[in-house]
């Protein structure tokens, strides 16, 4: 007798089982596609004191609909196809994007965001790190693009909501 209601435990907690792991998965795509909570903007100046890449905007705080957007301009971005970056003397600013998510698995990604003196803009996402961050903008454009690849680029459209 015992070992009948074993055997029926054992098989109710094998057939929950697959029903709790679908219900992670769900989570996971639901935290992968959620707009983010806010966007750090920062930008890499010659001309400042202060650490560089340089804050120069937070974008989002009470405004999903902006988030949205910049969200969707982000992932229309990464699907792009790929482009050559200029050389450096043509690049104008460089910029940082760091999009962050709440929730149960807190995350942030970060987008170099480039723009060139003829109007053109380039993202790439890269994996950020204290090698990015110099004093007094002592990093030079072709330290900043070297470090983060010259490969990978994707041409974008202009951001509406910088």
């Amino acid at each position: 007798m015992k070992i009948r209601m074993l055997f029926i435990m054992v098989l109710l907690i094998v057939s929950f089982m697959p029903a709790c792991s679908k219900a992670g998965d769900n989570k996971n795509q639901e935290t992968h596609n959620q707009n983010p909570t806010t966007i750090n903007i920062s930008l890499y100046r010659t001309d400042s004191t202060k650490v560089q890449p340089e804050l120069i905007n937070v974008v989002g705080v009470g405004d999903p609909h902006l988030l949205k957007q910049a969200y969707d301009w982000k992932k229309d971005g990464i699907q792009s196809i790929q482009a050559a970056l200029p050389y450096p003397d043509k690049i104008d600013r460089i910029y940082v994007l760091q999009y962050s998510y709440e929730g149960a698995n807190p995350r942030s990604e970060y987008f170099m965001y480039v723009t060139d003196s003829e109007g053109n803009n380039y993202i790439k996402q890269f994996e950020y790190n204290g090698s990015y961050d110099s004093y007094q903008g002592s990093l030079k454009k072709e330290d900043i693009l070297n470090k983060i690849g010259l490969d990978g680029w994707k041409k974008v459209s202009a951001i509406e909501w910088l």
